[in-house]
């Protein structure tokens, strides 16, 4: 028998994760006990802020490397929820921004890529917004998935939403915004906008012109 031990694989990346700024916030807006659902799971961090404020907390994440991270965080899509009306005191979120995250193409000149499918290492669920860039197919997509989240949140229930918008072509491209007037079209009311200060990475076509905040905004459901 080999005496050298094969080293276990390194979890997968994944490049937008909440942040600590973020994190925070939310731990001071989120009751103990509250069931919270995040139906774009990713790495599984709401787990970690459920566990601050001993609330209780469900993840749905359609990727199933980035899902098997927290044994909280079931495979599923966000426009098609496993769960029955009414199931969630909570939904505390963050969609993808639309932004060069999303890229999903090979760099021809070699340089190093930062998407969700560059940090996955593969072509992602078709309906995982995280190879779409801001316009009509992220849309429609977030449409869904904001109905969705109407459908299981409990009547009078918060949704936690942290957005950002982004530089493109030297125009900031208006992601909060439309998240914030697409679901007050589903009768959501905004309750608190807070502007968190985050640092953003500083590369690519638009480095240096990179919008200095993103948003935690939160609504109550009708």
């Amino acid at each position: 028998m080999s005496s050298t031990s094969t080293a276990s694989a390194a979890p997968p990346r994944h490049p937008a994760k909440f942040s600590p700024a973020v994190m925070d916030l939310m731990t001071g807006i989120i009751p103990a006990g509250a069931l919270i659902l995040d139906p774009f799971a990713g790495t599984g961090r709401i787990h970690a802020i459920g566990r601050r404020c001993d609330a209780q907390t469900v993840g749905v994440e359609i990727e199933p490397e980035w899902a098997g991270l927290s044994p909280l965080t079931a495979v599923g899509d966000a426009t098609c929820l496993p769960f029955a009306d009414g199931t969630f005191d909570m939904v505390a979120t963050s969609p993808v921004y639309g932004n060069r995250l999303s890229d999903h193409h090979h760099a021809r000149d070699g340089s190093v890529r930062y998407s969700y499918t560059h940090d996955l290492g593969r072509t992602l669920h078709p309906n995982n917004a995280g190879a779409m860039q801001w316009g009509d197919r992220y849309r429609r997509l977030y449409v869904d998935a904001w109905r969705e989240v109407a459908r299981v949140l409990r009547p009078g229930g918060t949704l936690i939403l942290n957005v950002s918008d982004h530089v493109r072509g030297g125009v900031v491209q208006p992601v909060t915004d439309w998240h914030i007037e697409t679901l007050e079209l589903l009768r959501f009311t905004v309750v608190a906008h807070h502007r968190v200060p985050t640092p953003r990475l500083r590369f690519g076509q638009n480095a240096g012109a990179r919008v200095d905040h993103e948003s935690v905004i939160v609504f109550k459901a009708p």
